[in-house]
């Protein structure tokens, strides 16, 4: 036998995914080639950007497009903002800087920098 314990299967989880224009399945694990194409079509410029200062600007991004919703409709619900292209993109986008992040701290949180070791361990208990 090859496994001695069963293997636990993963589901692809759809809040971390979507189809771009050009009918590209986009994911966290997507290339970088085809996420650099993706930062550019949303405006953001990756060159010389560090995660933490992507990070931050997806963040703002979300925080500024939600509370210009709630200006529209008081109503208006962070649930249906979940709903929104904008808001699926961005957090694919965000999550992949996750990704990388905890890569290349080889997923040792004790040489992460603050930001992306807060991430690593709120990752880890969802």
């Amino acid at each position: 036998m090859l496994f001695s314990r069963p293997i636990k299967k993963t589901q692809f989880n759809e809040d971390l995914f979507y189809i771009n224009s050009e009918q590209e399945l986009i994911n966290r694990f997507s290339s970088y080639s085809l996420i650099e194409k993706e930062f550019k079509k949303v405006g953001l410029e990756t060159k010389d950007a560090t995660i933490e200062k992507l990070m931050a600007e997806i963040s703002r991004v979300f925080l500024r497009e939600y509370a210009d919703r709630i200006d529209e409709n008081e109503n208006y619900s962070l649930s249906e903002f979940k709903e929104t292209e904008l808001y699926q993109v961005h957090y694919v986008l965000l999550n992949h800087l996750k990704e990388v992040g905890f890569y290349l701290y080889d997923y040792n949180e004790e040489i992460m920098p603050k930001k992306i070791k807060a991430f690593y361990k709120e990752q880890l208990t969802t």
